[in-house]
C-alpha cells in the first residue's frame, strides 16, 4: 500500500476516534505520518530482501505486539493516555491495508515462516500520480503471475472521502 493510502486512512481514524480539537488533530497528524507512513523506513534498511518483499517482522501483527503495544502503554501511562490511541491505530492500520495488497507477508515473523501467499488479498500496490518503479514492476508482476486485483488507487479515493466526511462530521460546528 502507498504511503498515501497508509496516511490518509489512519488520519482519517485517528480523527474519528479522537475528541475534536486542534491539538488533537495536529497530534493525528504526526502520529499518522510516524506509525502510519514512517514504519515503511524498513523496507530501507532491508537490503537483501527481494523488491516484492522489503517488509520486515516490524510491519507484522506480531511487530504491533512486540513494539507497538509496549511502546502504547508506556507513553499512555507516563505521557499522556491518548498517545496509546495515536500509536495503535495508525500502526495497526498500516498493517490492516498492508495485508489487503496482494503481496506475501508474514503474520508470526519473526518467530516462525508462515506466509500469507502472494496474491491473497483485494488492492494491487500502485502509486497515484507518478509511475513509480516499483508501481510499474508490480503491475508486470501481477501480469506475469495472473494475479486478481484492483489498483489501490481506487482505495485512495475512498480514502479522500472519508477524510473528508470525518472532517465534515466530527469538526463542524453544529
Amino acid at each position: 500500500m502507498n504511503s498515501y493510502n497508509h496516511f490518509l486512512f489512519s488520519l482519517s481514524l485517528c480523527l474519528l476516534l479522537l475528541p475534536p480539537t486542534p491539538a488533537n488533530a495536529a497530534l493525528a497528524v504526526l502520529f499518522s505520518l510516524v506509525f502510519g507512513v514512517l514504519i515503511d523506513l524498513d523496507h530501507v534498511v532491508n537490503k537483501r530482501a527481494p523488491w516484492y518483499h522489503k517488509r520486515t517482522w516490524l510491519q507484522e501483527p506480531l511487530g504491533l505486539i512486540i513494539v507497538g503495544l509496549p511502546l502504547a502503554l508506556v507513553l499512555s501511562l507516563v505521557i499522556e493516555e491518548r498517545l496509546a490511541l495515536l500509536i495503535l491505530v495508525p500502526y495497526s492500520s498500516h498493517i490492516l491495508l498492508d495485508y489487503l495488497c496482494v503481496f506475501e507477508a508474514r503474520p508470526l515473523a519473526p518467530f516462525l515462516s508462515f506466509k500469507k501467499k502472494e496474491g491473497w488479498g483485494l488492492f494491487i500496490p500502485d502509486d497515484p500520480f507518478v509511475k513509480t518503479e516499483n508501481s510499474k514492476r508490480w503491475a508486470r508482476r501481477v501480469r506475469e503471475k495472473g494475479i486478481r486485483g484492483i489498483s489501490e488507487n481506487y482505495f485512495t479515493v475512498f480514502n479522500l472521502l472519508l477524510l473528508v466526511l470525518v472532517i465534515v462530521v466530527r469538526y463542524t460546528p453544529l
